[in-house]
């Protein structure tokens, strides 16, 4: 007999049960749970949801992950949202390519949000707080060998297959970033979710610089750092 799934094999991938929270999006009005993986199409998939939930085609808030109408896991009850994570509901998420993944985080959080984020990862590499100096790329890299994947990186930058509880939960379908469009047409036709039309939020694509340009070095120490998600997203 196959063993349930419980809350405390969920919570072994946080820190805080409120983190947990924060990045399953179970609805059971739509009969699907989405976990979410930042960078990797998240505040497209959130925006989505809501609309799909909420019939509100045209809701654009500032802050998607804060301000969205979804269900939050304490109103669902967590017996039911482990429920649907054990098989109860259709279950889905997104993964990138970790090395543009990195790429992402690092220019949109430590370049273009340096100030809110900059003094999160300075004193990790002993340097004095600046709000107003970004880290370099080989900086944040050097942080992120510094800290514990499974406690100490933020969900932004940490490995995938810990955002997405490999080994707990089994999912339906996880698509690629890469290959959205027909990932989630796929995702749709199979879990029976609305036809509501995509928008996509936080595209950054032009004027992004190219740190591994011209340094392999980099690429092989990001690479260590995320050797299981290019193993088991086969990237």
């Amino acid at each position: 007999m196959t063993e349930q799934l419980a809350l405390p094999d969920l919570e072994a991938f946080w820190v805080t049960r409120g983190a947990l929270a924060r990045h399953v999006l179970a609805v059971p009005e739509l009969g699907c749970v989405y976990v979410k993986n930042p960078k990797a199409g998240c505040s497209t998939m959130t925006l989505w949801l809501d609309r799909a939930y909420t019939g509100d085609h045209d809701f654009l808030p500032e802050r998607v992950h804060k301000d969205n109408r979804l269900p939050k896991p304490r109103d669902i009850g967590w017996r039911k949202v482990v429920r649907m994570l054990d098989g109860a509901a259709y279950r889905f998420s997104f993964v990138r390519d970790p090395l543009a993944r990195a790429r992402s985080t690092w220019y949109a959080k430590f370049v273009l949000q340096k100030r809110e984020w900059g003094p999160r990862l300075q004193p990790v590499l002993g340097l004095e707080v600046d709000p107003d100096t970004p880290l370099t790329f080989e900086q944040f890299v050097s942080a992120l060998e510094l800290q514990d994947p499974l406690s100490e990186m933020d969900p932004h930058w940490r490995p995938q297959h810990l955002n997405l509880m490999h080994g707990a939960v089994t999912y339906d379908h996880i698509g690629r970033l890469e290959r959205f469009d027909a990932d989630f047409a796929l995702i749709r036709e199979q879990a029976g979710l609305p036809d509501v039309p995509v928008f996509i939020p936080n595209s950054r694509k032009s004027g992004q610089p190219d740190p591994y340009d011209g340094r392999p070095d980099l690429v092989r120490r990001v690479e260590a750092i995320y050797a299981r998600d290019l193993e088991l997203y086969g990237y």
